[in-house]
């Protein structure tokens, strides 16, 4: 199959590693899932890596270039709606999906259609975030995928008021009437529409002041990698998703070897319910890493201790 070309997005000081592939693929519905593949030649096998929310490809070159010189095959691709990836909304801009299974779906798809042929085996799945709902997620419904998953601060909990949590559902259920892929009201949405760059001192994500500014950066270079407001729709889906897998057996499928980053300072999930879930996989290990949400954007000190925990991971394959 003759897949359709695609772009990496550079800054002067932060390239991508060298010896890669990057296209579109068509997915079930016609989205084009932007796609890259690192290291094809490799003989240890694969790391499957996804991203969170909002994230894109460009923002893990450091990750990438690490994983490669550890000897391993990096795939990756940008969820529908987000990176360069096909948007899904009227704005751009707005971070949106229609079912959380369409991304289980889309991944599903990429691995069978397109890593089958240029992804050396071992499969180690790894995902941050939103990235490591959709592993484990997968992990647990179809066991043979994945040899091994790593779970980075995944969002299988989101820490959000109760009140907050049960009005997103009930204006979700009503927008399934037809407002759903609109931006989910805030008080200064209205002055603040598109994207904007939010201040290094209001993240919640990193303390690493570089790191933060380097994703922006990449933004800025191509807007078109920007992911602003969240929608009805994905929001509502994603209340869903973490409560059900809450709610479910879906850790008790899981028997492959398993790794959970669980970062103690973490403000977007939460750590103590992900801990209970995670505890009850057969073959897990879990490490608490004193960092923000994302440890692999971290300062080095909490990034060497991310790595020293995966790492060991490996090296137990």
């Amino acid at each position: 199959m003759t897949f359709q070309k695609a772009e990496l997005i550079e800054l002067d000081d932060f390239k991508a590693p060298q010896g890669y592939e990057i296209f579109y693929y068509p997915v079930f519905d016609g989205v084009k899932i932007r796609v890259c593949i690192w290291n094809k030649q490799s003989n240890l096998g694969t790391i499957i890596l996804q991203s969170g929310r909002t994230e894109f490809i460009e923002k893990y070159y450091e990750v990438v270039k690490e994983f490669i010189d550890r000897g391993y095959c990096v795939a990756m691709f940008d969820w529908r709606g987000q990176g360069l990836s096909g948007r899904l909304s009227s704005d751009p801009f707005i971070g949106h999906v229609n079912k959380f299974s369409d991304y289980e779906i889309e991944f599903e798809e990429i691995l069978k259609n397109v890593y089958i042929d240029k992804c050396p085996k071992p499969w180690i799945g790894m995902g941050h975030s939103m990235g490591g709902c959709l592993v484990a997620s997968l992990a647990s419904q179809k066991p043979d995928i994945f040899d091994a998953i790593i779970l980075c601060a995944p969002m299988l909990s989101i820490k959000m008021p109760k009140l907050l949590e049960l009005t997103i559902l009930a204006i979700g259920e009503l927008s399934k009437i037809g407002f759903r892929d609109k931006a989910f009201p805030t008080p200064d949405w209205k002055n603040r529409k598109g994207w904007h760059e939010i201040p290094f001192e209001e993240n919640v994500v990193t303390s690493d002041l570089a790191r933060y500014k380097r994703s922006g950066d990449l933004i800025k270079k191509n807007e078109k990698l920007a992911v602003g407001a969240l929608s009805i729709g994905w929001g509502h889906e994603s209340i869903k998703k973490t409560r059900n897998l809450y709610k479910s057996n879906w850790t008790k499928l899981i028997t492959i070897p398993s790794l959970l980053l669980s970062a103690s300072k973490d403000k977007l999930v939460n750590v103590i319910k992900n801990q209970e879930m995670c505890s009850r996989i057969k073959n897990i290990s879990i490490a608490n890493i004193k960092g923000e949400h994302e440890l692999l954007m971290e300062k080095d000190s909490i990034r060497n201790e991310t790595w020293k925990e995966i790492d060991k991971f490996l090296e137990t394959l």
